[in-house]
């Protein structure tokens, strides 16, 4: 357990490193508020997280700047503080540490974990301790549907509108396309996007062509790429990881596909680290990117810059920050630091986020939140789609696919 780590971040203070035990005074005025949560700065999905320590200090420096969460029936405000240890992206490492948590460093609120493999074990530890806990990139609607009181997630975007945007915008486009064609990476989060995105598209008017799978270790895609060019889609739909779709991207250029447009539901930094100028061109979606105005933008804007980490490269980023806002949000309206009258707070509640309100269901799932329409040109994302908060405009067809 050498890995796991304890950090605080409080007004006027640097990065505290302490001993493991922390005495907390839960649900006083005395403060700090006590945030708990688990990253994954290390193991299978430490690419995707391993700068959210960072982040993580500078909300809290950031909010604390200004005396920290707001407490109607304390009258004053409250710094913030966070407990962080590294999960070590194992479920049962993190179950413990929610546990430890709950029990040693008696924590007021749980902010965290990511990851739907997450989201089966360790909400039942907010259940059994009764602290109510906003998780972060918790994906899979069925996690939600277990009768938890104690339980809610900021998964941005939500399956359900995942790629509502993209379509919005494909039917405005001249020319217009009459085809698509899904290809999905082998896994249940690509494949529930591929359900529901496969069907929106036929009602939209598109004519599906074909929706081939691969499995995630694939290399070769050559077979799958001389079926893809012979039905001559339109608009080429890539449901996948995009550590997995390497390959895929690449020999989609190699072997010269042309389309309309290639669209790749997770865009990202990452991606064009590893292929380059091959996705130039492509569109996909981002949960929020700066530049985008709304409420905590500047924030956000702030402490994105402050602790170096771009959405672009980390593209779960949001749904953590948003989990954070959440639940100071919630706190100041139940102005108490009190976990019931939180728990309340929460339940069916509305919060404001730079993408706009949020809004939980009555299992603890979001029922708004989407994606803004992204689009690589000269080697950066631009926002392309909806025109009000567009920071480029789209080009289409796409010149690099014809």
């Amino acid at each position: 357990m050498n890995r796991r780590k304890f950090t605080t971040a409080m007004l006027g203070s640097p990065l505290v490193l302490l001993s493991n035990r922390v005495m907390a005074k839960v649900g006083t005025c005395d403060g700090p508020i006590v945030f708990g949560t688990t990253i994954s700065e290390s193991g299978a999905f430490s690419t995707l997280a391993d700068r959210w320590r960072q982040m993580t200090v500078a909300f809290a420096d950031e909010l604390n700047k200004t005396g920290g969460i707001s407490v109607k029936s304390c009258n004053k405000k409250i710094p913030l503080k966070f407990i962080i240890y590294d999960d070590q992206s194992t479920p049962s490492t993190a179950v413990s540490l929610y546990e430890r948590m709950a029990t040693i460093d008696k924590v007021d609120f749980f902010v965290g974990p990511d990851w739907s493999s997450f989201g089966g074990p360790v909400p039942p530890i907010a259940e059994k301790h009764k602290i109510p806990m906003v998780a972060a990139n918790v994906a899979t609607p069925a996690l939600y549907h277990r009768g938890l009181k104690y339980f809610w997630g900021t998964p941005c975007p939500i399956v359900p509108l995942w790629s509502v945007r993209y379509f919005d915008m494909v039917s405005k486009m001249n020319p217009r396309p009459k085809s698509i064609y899904f290809i999905t990476q082998d896994n249940p989060v690509a494949r529930t996007i591929t359900k529901v995105w496969s069907k929106k598209a036929e009602e939209s008017g598109l004519k599906l062509l074909a929706t081939e799978t691969f499995p995630t270790d694939l290399k070769d895609f050559t077979g799958m790429i001389s079926k893809m060019r012979a039905a001559k889609p339109d608009i080429i739909y890539i449901s996948s990881f995009d550590g997995a779709s390497v390959p895929l991207v690449q020999q989609m250029r190699h072997l010269n596909v042309h389309a309309m447009d290639v669209h790749h539901i997770m865009l990202s930094g990452s991606l064009y680290k590893q292929v380059g100028k091959d996705i130039e061109g492509m569109t996909g979606e981002l949960a929020w990117y700066p530049g985008i105005e709304g409420p905590y933008s500047t924030f956000v804007e702030t402490v994105l810059k402050n602790s170096n980490v771009d959405v672009f490269d980390y593209i779960f980023t949001f749904g953590r920050v948003v989990s954070y806002l959440t639940m100071v949000q919630a706190i100041e309206k139940a102005g108490a630091v009190d976990r019931e009258a939180v728990r309340k707070a929460l339940y069916k509640g509305t919060f404001k986020t730079p993408a706009g309100d949020l809004i939980f269901d009555e299992y603890g799932y979001p029922t708004n939140m989407g994606a803004f329409t992204i689009q690589m040109q000269q080697g950066r994302p631009k926002v392309v789609w909806p025109p009000e908060v567009a920071t480029g405009k789209i080009m289409w067809p796409s010149p690099t696919w014809q």
